[in-house]
């Protein structure tokens, strides 16, 4: 069970086109249906055998899905309570690949890092943002991820420099992990 390419213009194009189906308008509540309904369909996707673990693609499906929960209603209950499952379920399958020593994780998850498999520094911020967002939401356990993630972006910041975050070049995931590490040392 491994995950594949993700594509985020196809998972809002699968959503659109599901509550138009259901005639749900747009922005309302009840597509919380249709969006429950395209992450079932991601998740049978990504967890399809002889597949490459391939870190941004998993960091971007796990950064869907704390960001998905995040601005659900938990009044919704069996909803949130599907997308925490989906989040820890891919959670786990990552982290099963984590590099304590180096708090960074390789381009392909299924091979350590080496020349032909280098780190992957936005992927590890991706990661990063995943488990501190995760941990402030009470998704997760603070106490057993969130100095994990905190390793994660420490070390991810380390390589492109601290000084990054202040220039119009830092990537997007770099800024939204930091934003996340703010709030975890805060």
């Amino acid at each position: 069970m491994l995950f594949i390419e993700f594509d985020m213009d196809t998972a809002i194009k699968i959503w659109k086109e599901e509550g138009k189906e259901e005639g749900i308008e747009e922005g309302k509540k009840e597509n919380y249906n249709a969006i429950h309904n395209s992450f079932k369909e991601l998740d049978q996707i990504f967890y399809q055998e002889h597949q490459e673990v391939l870190l941004p693609k998993a960091g971007m499906y796990l950064m869907s899905l704390v960001d998905t929960m995040s601005v659900m209603s938990q009044e919704i209950f069996e909803h949130y309570k599907y997308f925490e499952t989906l989040y820890k379920k891919a959670l786990k399958k990552v982290l099963a690949f984590y590099q304590e020593e180096t708090s960074l994780f390789p381009t392909n998850l299924d091979r350590p890092a080496d020349s032909n498999n280098p780190v992957d520094i936005t992927g590890t911020f991706m990661i990063a943002y995943a488990v501190l967002k995760g941990c402030r939401m009470k998704a997760i356990l603070s106490e057993k991820y969130l100095d994990m993630g905190k390793a994660m972006y420490q070390a991810a910041e380390k390589i492109i420099g601290k000084e990054a975050i202040d220039t119009l070049d830092a990537p997007l995931e770099m800024r939204l992990a930091y934003e996340e590490y703010k709030k975890a040392v805060e």
